[in-house]
């Protein structure tokens, strides 16, 4: 038995079927800070569902980060009999991308146009970059403007771009010290365990500047606390206050 793919582009039908079953085989953190709509995670009892189903013709749309894991199990379900399993070409990453072109244009409010041409941004770049790869997205995260952030966010600006230090938006909310704005950027698909150049993650940031709050909200998130510096650190090695310290610890522990 064969599947087929399916790139983005080409879904729009297949996901009007009522029947379509939607599997998303990311890990759990990955799938709960955002996944395709009425898409369910893959999971053994899914699977069992399938194998017992007579329902061989029921279209079923498997999708990964890339386009590549999935391949195994579309070829998996299919060998089970059913005639309709497509892989999503380009994953959930290729599926953001698509939803991106395909959004309505916008432009920017006068606010904003003001904004950053007071801070040395063209009125026309999201990803025009200043003073060590600063973009305008990190630079309105850094000042805590939530408003800003939605705002670029909305038009396009990406989350996970880095500045020379690779630190990304999401790093320079951690600093800033807002839960809110951390959530908010999380939500847009901000990587939680990126690590800059001396492999400091934000979860690293948080633990050794005493930010338990912001903390809370990147372990909520899925955050890898096992993570290391390339000195040799991890978020529970870098507590620097008695709160985090005790906060850690029972994560770990309950890990």
């Amino acid at each position: 038995m064969r599947y087929h793919d399916l790139h983005p582009a080409d879904i729009q039908a297949l996901r009007a079927e009522p029947d379509l079953l939607i599997l998303d085989i990311r890990d759990a953190a990955d799938y709960a800070r955002g996944c395709m709509d009425g898409a369910e995670p893959a999971s053994d009892a899914v699977f069992r569902q399938l194998m017992k189903s007579r329902q061989r013709e029921r279209p079923v749309l498997v999708y990964c980060y890339h386009g590549n894991s999935s391949r195994g199990i579309c070829q998996f379900i299919a060998g089970f009999g059913y005639t309709r399993v497509y892989n999503l070409v380009g994953g959930w990453q290729g599926w953001l991308q698509h939803r991106q072109a395909e959004a309505p244009s916008a432009t920017p409010s006068a606010a904003l146009v003001a904004w950053l041409l007071a801070h040395d941004f063209p009125a026309d770049r999201l990803h025009a970059r200043i003073d060590n790869g600063m973009s305008p997205l990190m630079l309105a995260a850094l000042k805590g403007e939530r408003a800003l952030v939605e705002e670029l966010l909305a038009l396009g600006a990406d989350p996970n771009h880095v500045n020379d230090d690779d630190h990304h938006a999401l790093w320079f909310a951690c600093v800033h010290g807002d839960p809110e704005l951390v959530s908010l950027l999380i939500a847009h698909g901000a990587n939680v365990d990126n690590q800059n150049v001396n492999g400091a993650t934000c979860a690293i940031y948080t633990a050794s500047t005493g930010k338990l709050d912001v903390l809370k909200r990147l372990v909520e998130a899925g955050a890898d606390l096992s993570r290391e510096t390339t000195g040799g650190y991890t978020a529970l090695d870098s507590a620097s206050t008695l709160p985090v310290l005790k906060y850690l610890r029972g994560v770990t522990v309950a890990a």
